[in-house]
């Protein structure tokens, strides 16, 4: 029977399904709405941490990347922090796979460096700063032994223009540490050691605007829609930066249908998909000899291990290793006869497998002359 495309003006929502499928990851979400003048916002993450304005930090209408409104602060002391809640909740940072973003927007430059956002101590903790002098952003952490920067000394050190947006983004992967201005990797470097935090040591949580006893390192313009997402490298490539403010819900189960009436198929979109359901790498591959991969998905290389043994090395790093892998690989005369691939170690930039023989004319493992693997998982 054949297959007519539907008309697209036949065709109307029944709600949406956009959602952040990494939300129940997501540690602070403010994104900064209210009206002009206000002293108070909410932080729209799961742990609801409390936000207390100081000085004269302020929802502000004059400026705003998305929804009408930002957080303003005026040079001169402001502040905003987010208390001891979210320490008691786990939420920090130290170790591990994180994300931190924002947009930023400066009103004009002083003679001092601004503190966006810190976690700062005396020998501990972790910030991003503008630097005056050459108007670009940077990163510092503390890792127990000594500061370590990005995009400090090295790095693209872009200078940013005066009432501009910029989407600045840090990540943790492992441990590479990666700085991002509008999408784009600025520096990264690599750390294996854990950062430390400094819960208490000059104020109670994280700081927005001017830091310690004495109010330095105050920011003269305007912040938006930030994010921190713990376990999660959002971003480990060049990437496109939100056109759109940041999902305040978690991603919809269902899949989200976008139908284009110019194309023979239906195009799924993955906004608001459950990722569990969606494969997270495949390949294809001739594993007899040097092994040659046909096609794949989010896979770099077969490492040939032994007869009949082969690792599966992704291209992007899974965020932990509790995924699954399954597939069936061919061999030599009885092609039609499947092997079933067992595998043994899994690890997040890959996992390793044996091709276990299913048929009666032998026993042990063979190479593969024609093999498929996929792996799924969030």
């Amino acid at each position: 029977m054949p297959f007519n495309k539907p008309d697209i003006t036949q065709l109307s929502a029944l709600g949406s399904t956009v959602g952040d499928v990494y939300f129940p990851e997501t540690d602070l979400l403010l994104p900064f709405d209210g009206t002009n003048g206000a002293t108070a916002t909410d932080d729209l993450s799961n742990l609801s941490n409390v936000v207390t304005f100081g000085g004269n930090a302020s929802i502000s209408t004059a400026r705003s990347k998305f929804g009408g409104s930002s957080c303003h602060f005026d040079g001169t002391g402001d502040y905003v922090d987010v208390g001891g809640t979210y320490w008691t909740t786990g939420a920090a940072i130290d170790s591990g796979d994180f994300t931190i973003e924002f947009w930023l927007n400066v009103d004009a430059w002083g003679a001092n460096t601004m503190s966006w956002v810190t976690n700062y101590g005396t020998n501990t903790g972790w910030a991003i700063y503008s630097d005056p002098s050459s108007n670009k952003v940077y990163w510092w952490h503390y890792n127990g032994s000594a500061y370590v920067y990005l995009n400090h000394i090295t790095g693209t050190r872009t200078a940013m223009s005066l009432d501009t947006w910029y989407h600045v983004a840090v990540t943790r992967s492992g441990s590479t540490f990666r700085l991002f201005l509008n999408g784009t990797q600025e520096d990264s470097m690599t750390d294996s050691n854990d950062m430390s935090s400094s819960n208490g040591a000059v104020f109670d949580g994280l700081r927005f605007g001017a830091v310690n006893a004495g109010l330095n390192y105050p920011v003269n313009g305007y912040m938006d829609d930030f994010r921190i997402t713990k376990g999660v490298a959002r971003y480990t490539s060049n990437f496109t930066a939100p056109t759109t403010a940041l999902p305040t819900v978690a991603g919809d189960i269902n899949k989200q249908i976008l139908i284009n009436e110019t194309a023979d198929g239906v195009a799924i979109g993955t906004a608001g998909i459950n990722q569990a359901r969606i494969a997270k790498a495949w390949v294809h591959f001739d594993g007899s000899g040097t092994v040659a991969i046909d096609d794949s998905y989010n896979t770099s290389s077969i490492t040939d291990r032994g007869t009949g043994l082969y690792k599966v090395n992704f291209s992007t790093a899974m965020s932990n290793t509790s995924y699954t892998a399954s597939g069936t690989v061919s061999t030599g005369s009885d092609q039609t006869t499947p092997f079933v691939i067992r595998a043994t170690t899994y690890a997040t930039d890959g996992f390793s497998f044996a091709a276990n023989w299913s048929g009666t004319s032998s026993v042990g493992y063979q190479d593969a002359d024609d093999a498929t693997v996929t792996v799924f998982g969030n």
